[in-house]
C-alpha cells in the first residue's frame, strides 16, 4: 500500500504533511499512539508491537502523541519505586539507557514514525532533571535512519494537505486534527468525555480532536451544522478521541500507586485514522473514519528479577 504523503513540515505548532494527486481509490491509515509508558514494567509491549507490526504492513503513519516513557524512577520523583522499573533499567545511568532502547525498539518503524511528542512524564524529567527524553529519542532515530520525525510539544495541531490535481492550481482540501495530552485526574464519572464540549467550542477549525494521559478510552463524534460563504448550509463531523495507551498499573487490584489512589482497570491500545478520498459530482471529499484497536487489560504484574522477557532490546548490552 503506498503513501503519499511524501514530504513533511513543521512551523510552530503546526505539523503539516502533504499528499498530491491521490488516485480514485486512495485510502491511507494512521496508528494514534499514547501513553506507551515504555519502560514501566506494567507496559503491554506485546500489544503495542502487535500495533505497531500493523502499521508497518499497511504502510501507515504512526503519531505517537505523549508519555512514551514512564521515568518516574529517577531520584527526584516522589513516585519513584524499583519494583515498577523493568528491572533491565534498574542501573545509574537509567535515563539514557531508555532512550537507547526505546529507539532500538522504534528502529523497525521509524520510517513509519511522523511524530513523537511530549507528555506530562517526559515534561516532569524536563522540569526536574533538565533531561528533554523526547529529543533524544528522536534526534537518536533521524541521525540513525535518516528519517524527518518531527518533536511535538505537549499540544499542537496535525494537518493532512491534499492536492486533489497533478495542475498546481487545481482542487484543494485539508484535514486538521488538533492533539492534546490532556489534563487533569482520574475522571471516574465521565472518563473525560465532558471535555469533549469544552474542546467542541474553543477548536472549531478541527476535524479531528486526540486526547491522552487518564487511560480512558473514548469515541464521540459531534454533528455540527456549518454554513458556507454562498450561503449554503452543510454538515460535518469533529471527531473527538481519548486514546488510553498500552499502561496497566491497576495490576490484580491488590496495591500499588494506582490502587491506593482508587483507581479502575482500563483499556488498553490506539486508535486507527482511516482517510478515504471520494470525488462526487465535481465535489472533493476526503472521508476520516476513526477506528478502534483497543483490547481488554491483562494482567500486569511487578517483577523484581530479570529473566528472558527483561532483555534489553540493544544488542551486546550487558546490564547488571
Amino acid at each position: 500500500m503506498a503513501n503519499y504523503f511524501e514530504q513533511i513540515a513543521q512551523s510552530g505548532a503546526v505539523t503539516s504533511l502533504y499528499c498530491n494527486d491521490p488516485p480514485p481509490d486512495w485510502e491511507h491509515w494512521t496508528l494514534v499512539v499514547s501513553d506507551t509508558h515504555f519502560d514501566s514494567v506494567y507496559c503491554n509491549r506485546t500489544l503495542l508491537k502487535t500495533h505497531l507490526d500493523e502499521a508497518k504492513a499497511k504502510n501507515a503513519d504512526i503519531f505517537i502523541l505523549g508519555d512514551h516513557f514512564d521515568a518516574m524512577q529517577g531520584r527526584f520523583d516522589p513516585r519513584r519505586s524499583m519494583t515498577n522499573l523493568r528491572p533491565e533499567y534498574r542501573r545509574d545511568d537509567y535515563y539514557d539507557f531508555v532512550v537507547e532502547d526505546s529507539a532500538a525498539f522504534l528502529e523497525p518503524y521509524a520510517e513509519n514514525i511522523r511524530i513523537i511528542a511530549k507528555g506530562n512524564h517526559e515534561s516532569a524529567v524536563l522540569k526536574n532533571a533538565n533531561i528533554d527524553l523526547t529529543n533524544r529519542l528522536v534526534f537518536h532515530l533521524n541521525v540513525t535512519h535518516k528519517t524527518q520525525i518531527q518533536v511535538g510539544g505537549y499540544g499542537g495541531w496535525i494537518r493532512w494537505m491534499f492536492n486533489l490535481s497533478v495542475n498546481p492550481t487545481g482542487p484543494r482540501t485539508s484535514v486538521r486534527a488538533k492533539y492534546f495530552h490532556g489534563a487533569g485526574g482520574e475522571a471516574p464519572v465521565t472518563r473525560g468525555v465532558i471535555q469533549t464540549n469544552r474542546q467542541a467550542v474553543y477548536l472549531p477549525d478541527a476535524n479531528i480532536v486526540i486526547n491522552g494521559h487518564n487511560h480512558h478510552a473514548y469515541y464521540v463524534p459531534i454533528a455540527r451544522e456549518r454554513l458556507t460563504d454562498r450561503g449554503n448550509i452543510w454538515y460535518d463531523i469533529q471527531h473527538h478521541i481519548r486514546v488510553p495507551g498500552y499502561k496497566m498499573d491497576y495490576a490484580d487490584g491488590s496495591g500499588g500507586w494506582a490502587v491506593e489512589k482508587g483507581q479502575v482497570p482500563k483499556p488498553i491500545g490506539s486508535f486507527w485514522l482511516r482517510m478515504t478520498y471520494a470525488k462526487q459530482d465535481k465535489r472533493h471529499r476526503i472521508v476520516v473514519r476513526p477506528e478502534p484497536a483497543i483490547e481488554c487489560p491483562e494482567e500486569m504484574l511487578p517483577v523484581i528479577e530479570g529473566g528472558d522477557d527483561f532483555e534489553p532490546y540493544l544488542e551486546d548490552t550487558e546490564y547488571p
